[in-house]
């Protein structure tokens, strides 16, 4: 008789994927989302041992946790939690691209033009731009 293991549970809170979803609609439209600030702000401070403890991880989970998203505000949430744990040496991690990518096609679906990308999202771009030859 084999044994099986129980998939490990999320390392982040019950509610991480709505928190997401609320960062994102805050990060999209910091002004008129009506969204209070300080709740975000402590949410990505207390992220941030983990994420620099355990990038790799740290990266697999929040992508596991978008993977249903298909594109929404969650998706758009982890690409700028992303962001903010890594800045521009997120353009580095290979773990992170999937994201960042994610958050770019986010914005694209939308109809943002790529000069309202922010300068990090740009540099991507290029990256892109440049393995396609």
């Amino acid at each position: 008789m084999a044994f099986f293991r129980r998939p490990p549970s999320s390392p982040f809170p019950d509610d991480m994927v709505r928190w997401l979803d609320l960062f994102g609609r805050y990060s999209f439209d910091v002004h008129g989302s009506g969204i209070d600030d300080s709740s975000m702000w402590e949410r990505v401070g207390s992220l941030y041992g983990y994420a620099t403890s355990d990038r790799e991880g740290f990266l697999a989970a929040l992508g596991d946790l978008v993977a249903d998203d298909q594109g929404g505000f969650a998706t758009f949430g982890a690409a700028r939690l992303v962001w903010e744990m890594f800045s521009g040496d997120a353009l580095a991690i290979p773990a992170a691209l999937p994201l960042i990518d994610a958050g770019i096609a986010f914005k694209a679906s939308r109809g943002l033009p790529v000069a309202l990308l922010t300068g990090y999202e740009q540099q991507r771009l290029q990256q892109i731009r440049a393995q396609r030859g």
